[in-house]
């Protein structure tokens, strides 16, 4: 949780062993007669301010009995969501001396096979890109350059609905506590609905600038604040773009849906890529607007939970998306070369 770590003597190891429930310090005392209290003192105040032991009635207490009640994974997922959490990040100037240095330092890694070493029994012929839906996809690009002109409305609702907007309900003729589920344009394991978008909004027309939650069941915008607590490049660690776009779409994961059905941690992974089929749709009712999208998993989770007011176990700001108008040069059309393979 406070991604803090130590070297651990094999006395700590049988220390911690034998502290799995509620103990007296006395008690600790007497375990080990043989030791020196006040060496044994300072060994207990180590592995408490480290977070590898914690004291009754503490904050730290309480947080693990709120995590032990609500959290119905295993520990393994547990500890890939907790460990996640605020992760140091490169900024442009790191990220690309590390490039140069992978680059000249490792052998580069193939991005994609052919069926060379197959033998090709049949050549699809190439999809019409010129119209239709693929022509809508083959135009949706990641950019990370955006002109400070503002999106509509129209375009916005038409990424909001077409990434959690809920179509419909299915009546699985169940229980009544689970009968009606919401159906929408992107799959969900189990149709448990895990996500919940907010619109950081920058630059859109008719709606001032703020923080708003989107009902996907009402398709209506809420106002949370006109004043966010962080920027929108704060809140993306640094990615200074992110102050230019026209609004950003938040993600964000509530963990009991899908526990509430599924024990097992699988469904912890599911709910992750559930994530990117939201953003896909997304982007492709962006690109039908001439908009562009950029998906980001680089966020600064503090600032995510403070802004949105999140659970620290329950929930967590899984995914941002940027919409805006991209600058004439932020897609070089002289730097893509068309797969002539197709």
């Amino acid at each position: 949780m406070n991604r803090l770590g130590m070297s651990c003597t094999s006395f700590d190891l049988d220390l911690l062993s034998r502290l799995t429930e509620w103990t007296e310090i006395a008690h600790i005392h007497r375990l080990y007669p043989g030791a020196d209290p006040g060496l044994l003192a300072r060994q207990l105040e180590v592995l408490t301010s480290g977070g590898f032991l914690v004291m009754e009635g503490s904050a730290a207490a309480g947080f693990d009995v709120r995590y032990e009640a609500a959290w119905k994974w295993d520990t393994t997922a547990g500890l890939y969501h907790f460990g996640m959490k605020d992760p140091p990040y490169l900024n442009q100037q790191q990220a690309a001396a590390w490039m140069e240095y992978r680059a000249n330092t490792a052998p580069p890694v193939p991005l994609f096979h052919t069926n060379q070493a197959c033998q090709v029994v049949h050549q699809l012929p190439k999809p019409d890109l010129t119209q239709g839906l693929m022509e809508i996809m083959s135009r949706r690009r990641s950019i990370r350059a955006f002109l400070e002109e503002p999106i509509t409305l129209a375009a916005l609702r038409d990424c909001l609905f077409a990434g959690v907007g809920i179509t419909g309900f299915l009546d699985t003729h169940m229980p009544e506590a689970t009968r009606m589920l919401p159906l929408k344009m992107t799959p969900s394991g189990g149709a448990r609905n895990p996500y919940e978008a907010f619109v950081y909004a920058l630059n859109v027309e008719g709606l001032d600038r703020g923080l708003y939650h989107y009902s996907a069941v009402d398709n209506t915008l809420g106002l949370l604040t006109h004043t966010p607590a962080v920027t929108a490049t704060d809140l993306l660690v640094g990615q200074h773009w992110a102050d230019q776009c026209g609004a950003v779409v938040l993600l964000v994961a509530n963990f009991e849906r899908p526990m509430w059905k599924y024990p097992n941690p699988t469904a912890y992974r599911v709910m992750l890529i559930e994530a990117g089929n939201i953003s896909q749709n997304i982007s492709l009712a962006a690109a039908n607007h001439r908009l562009s999208t950029t998906p980001t998993a680089a966020i600064n989770d503090s600032h995510a939970h403070n802004l949105l007011h999140l659970d620290w176990i329950e929930q967590s700001l899984v995914l941002a998306v940027l919409i805006g108008n991209p600058a004439p040069d932020a897609f070089e059309t002289r730097n893509f070369i068309p797969n002539e393979r197709l």
